[in-house]
């Protein structure tokens, strides 16, 4: 009997099928930050191979959510606010079946426990997390709730997780004092170069924020958070001011720290001084008008905006922590500081503000280390061979 072309057709989907691997992110999507901004350029690194069929679950509309149908991922949202939790399970695993997915990816620790219930109850061979930071201190409540969510997550990651990505090899390290070395790979965060630029110049850029073009500009983007310990930037400034009575300072992004550092402010007597962008969609075009971009954090996995910095040319002072030092090497793309003392901060700004031949030199070396070990299309590279080394393992 003759063959129809449905009939065709159906074999080489099915052919298709055996040849992709289906993989589904699970990611929160409440917030717009370094974690989602990294999912977003992976994927759509990845979304270049032919051996994957890609797609998401959030938890959140938002940003992310849009970024990933911008690049033409099926993306489900279910809505935690709206939602039981019963109902984002029996929501979640119709989308993985439907779309047969073999490898679940998850992110942070609700999503990385919600993969691991997925992975059980739809049979899914493969389960894959990335670790993108430490745990950010709580007190009260908050910390006695994250302390059961670790220990959890921590059984979840030794007996329900095939592989842990670790963004930095500092954070390696500190994954293998309760997961198997072996499970864990290292996987740098990487930069989508193409999707971070300014068309603006510096005067430009400045002037945009109504800053004179003559005026040094130290900046800040990102999360308001504790950890990011930005206090120590605001307690910094006094000390940068006496020697650049013409200095300003941004901090570009929100988070439950903002009240607080603006009351640091005021109390300094710098409102003059500094300025308070809150969200910027146009966040490089802000970074155009830094003349150093400051890192205070008390932690870091391995920050985007340290790359995108870098990328735009804005040399950087950072604190010597997590993985910081992987990205800048001191004297070279950048200057560490070893201190949470201000006034350790403030020196270093003040070398680099006296020396405008070294904001040079750092900021070319920083453009050339971005583009030879943190790349977007290196990371979806090492991701694409653990995906598939994962999934051979399973199917022997």
């Amino acid at each position: 009997m003759q063959t129809t072309i449905a009939q065709t057709t159906d074999q080489l989907q099915a052919a298709l099928a055996v040849r992709t691997i289906s993989v589904c992110h699970i990611v929160s999507g409440d917030l717009w930050a370094g974690a989602e901004a990294q999912l977003a350029a992976l994927l759509r690194a990845l979304s270049r191979n032919p051996a994957f069929n890609l797609s998401a679950i959030l938890l959140n509309e938002g940003h992310l959510a849009e970024e990933l149908r911008d690049c033409g991922f099926e993306v489900k949202v279910i809505p935690e606010s709206k939602s039981s939790f019963v109902d984002i399970v029996s929501e979640a695993a119709k989308f993985l079946r439907r779309r047969h997915v073999g490898i679940l990816h998850s992110h942070r620790y609700k999503e990385n426990l919600l993969a691991a219930l997925l992975a059980w109850r739809c049979h899914i061979p493969v389960v894959i997390r990335t670790q993108h930071g430490a745990p950010e201190p709580f007190g009260g409540l908050k910390r006695l709730k994250q302390s059961v969510l670790q220990a959890m997550d921590r059984l979840v990651a030794r007996h329900a997780t095939d592989s842990i990505i670790s963004v930095s090899a500092e954070l390696k390290h500190s994954l293998a004092r309760y997961v198997s070395p072996g499970k864990i790979a290292l996987i740098p965060n990487g930069l989508d170069t193409s999707a971070v630029s300014s068309r603006l110049s510096v005067p430009e850029a400045k002037t945009r924020l109504g800053i004179p073009p003559e005026n040094p500009v130290l900046g800040y983007a990102g999360r308001l958070a504790p950890i990011k310990r930005l206090d120590i930037l605001v307690a910094a400034a006094g000390e940068i001011r006496s020697r650049f009575p013409e200095a300003r300072f941004v901090i570009a992004g929100d988070g439950s720290e903002k009240l607080a550092l603006r009351q640091a402010v005021q109390a300094l007597g710098l409102e003059d001084r500094f300025l308070f962008l809150g969200h910027r969609d146009d966040i490089y075009d802000v970074l155009r008008a830094f003349d150093l971009f400051v890192l205070t954090s008390d932690h870091e996995g391995l920050p985007i905006v340290l790359l995108e910095a870098l990328h735009l040319r804005v040399p950087v002072v950072a604190r010597r922590v997590g993985g910081i030092p992987e990205v800048v090497r001191h004297g070279v793309s950048g200057l560490l500081v070893d201190s949470p003392d201000p006034r350790a901060l403030a020196e270093a700004c003040i070398k680099l503000l006296r020396d405008e031949d070294l904001r040079s030199s750092l900021g070319s070396a920083g453009v050339l280390r971005v583009a030879a070990l943190f790349s977007a299309d290196q990371t979806a590279a090492l991701t694409a061979q653990l995906y598939q080394k994962q999934w051979s393992v399973a199917r022997d």
